[in-house]
This record gives structure tokens, C-alpha cells and sequence, in this order.
């Protein structure tokens, strides 16, 4: 009977492993954040390798974000901020962004966003209400032809209300959506008339009930908005190869 399987090579390198052992040490917080790590020379004979082996698990540590390699003083634990969680996942939504993940991006907002609505009726502050209405002024006196501005500003908008939830996980979560919002946006406002008086109009409603802390009206105006948002990307998905 011929082989149907064929013989498993190792599964990982060196290099891979001394990577591994490390960012689990690092998770572990066995080494914590502006730590220094031990010498290249003293991390070979704690490993048993060779340098060669050890830097490529350097490198591909220092890719992750999780270390620094400072000329003349050493090999020091990253600290590990936002960008390093957002930075791939906004890459990765700008490279996969077709007509099914305009669905899939809409979806995953209309799930998410009246409640965040709801809950940044709760917990806004003076400051975010002021941000907001400034937002408003701001979509208004927008030039109605420049269409990358008028995204810039829908973004914020929700930004703004994510940040009013006083809730750090939730603007972590959804940041990466928002950020691809202006060129969905943008084809939106200059393919569909009116959008952007409708946008003005239901973020104001918006406004008004977090302003007043109406957390039921707030869900429900965030609904309504995103029932019409999903309109309108239906009607542009098309424009995306």
C-alpha cells in the first residue's frame, strides 16, 4: 500500500522556539515593560545556541512590538501601547475591504454601536458633549464637495461617543471599524444625494439623547442611524472591487 502520510518535519525552528520562550516570559511578567533583558552572550548560554538563532528571535520579537534594541545599552522590554493591537487590524481591514466586508463591517456595527450609545448616555461628560456638538458645526460648515473631510468627521463623531462610554475596552475594540469608515464615507457622500443632510440630521438626534441621558432614545437613534448607513452601503458596495 503506498504512504499516505508523509513524515513530520520539526514543527518549529530555533529561532521560533527562543521566541516563544521569551514572549512567554514576557507575558508571564517575568520581564515587564523598560526591562532590560539579559546580554545577546548570556541569553545564547542560557539557551544553548547559537547567536545567529538568537537574533533572528530578536527580530522577529522586535516585529511584534514586544522588544527594543538600543546601540550601546541593550535589549529592553517594549511597552506595549494601542497602536500595536490596532496597527495590524486597521491594515488588515484596509487590505481585505470589498463589497462583503462593507457588510460584514456594517453588521458588526449595527450589533455594537446602540449600545455603546446607550452607555455613553450614561457616563458623557460636559467635555464630550461639547466635542460633539462641535462635531455637528463641524459636518455643517464641511464643504459639501470635499467628501474625505466629511468621513474624517463621521469617524470622530463615533469616536467621541465610543470615548463617552468612559469604558477603555470599548474604543479598543471598535477604533479599527471606525478608522475604515472615511472611504466607505466618502463614496457614500459622493454617490448618494442628501447623505450628508441625512448624517447631520441623525447625528444630531444622537446628540440630543445623549445630551439629555435618554439611554433608550440614544440605542434607538443609533439604530435607526445604522438601518439607514446599511442603505446606503448596499447602494456603493459596488464602487469596491
Amino acid at each position: 500500500m503506498a504512504e499516505v502520510f508523509q513524515k513530520i518535519g520539526k514543527p518549529i525552528t530555533i529561532s521560533q522556539e527562543i521566541q516563544q520562550k521569551i514572549e512567554e516570559a514576557i507575558l508571564n511578567k517575568t520581564f515587564v515593560s523598560g526591562q532590560k533583558l539579559p546580554t545577546e552572550k548570556e541569553m545564547c548560554d542560557m539557551f544553548g545556541v547559537s547567536r545567529t538563532a538568537l537574533r533572528e528571535a530578536l527580530q522577529m520579537l522586535n516585529a511584534k512590538g514586544l522588544i527594543t534594541v538600543k546601540k550601546g545599552s541593550g535589549i529592553f522590554i517594549k511597552r506595549f501601547s494601542r497602536s500595536n493591537v490596532l496597527k495590524p487590524m486597521m491594515m488588515f481591514l484596509e487590505l481585505n475591504l470589498n463589497k462583503e466586508y462593507i457588510a460584514h463591517i456594517i453588521e458588526v456595527r449595527k450589533v455594537l454601536e446602540p449600545g455603546i450609545a446607550r452607555i455613553a448616555a450614561q457616563y458623557r461628560s460636559e467635555t464630550d458633549i461639547e466635542k460633539l456638538e462641535k462635531s455637528l458645526i463641524d459636518l455643517e460648515n464641511c464643504d459639501i464637495s470635499d467628501y474625505q473631510r466629511q468621513g474624517v468627521i463621521d469617524r470622530d463623531f463615533h469616536l467621541i461617543i465610543a470615548n463617552a462610554t468612559a469604558n477603555p475596552m470599548i474604543p479598543l475594540i471598535i477604533e479599527p471599524i471606525f478608522n475604515i469608515m472615511p472611504k466607505i464615507r466618502m463614496l457614500v457622500y459622493a454617490n448618494i444625494e442628501k447623505a450628508q443632510n441625512t448624517a447631520l440630521l441623525y447625528h444630531t438626534r444622537i446628540v440630543n439623547k445623549i445630551k439629555n441621558k435618554d439611554e433608550d432614545g440614544a440605542f434607538d437613534m443609533m439604530t435607526e442611524h445604522l438601518k439607514l448607513a446599511e442603505e446606503h452601503s448596499q447602494i456603493i458596495s459596488n464602487e469596491l472591487l
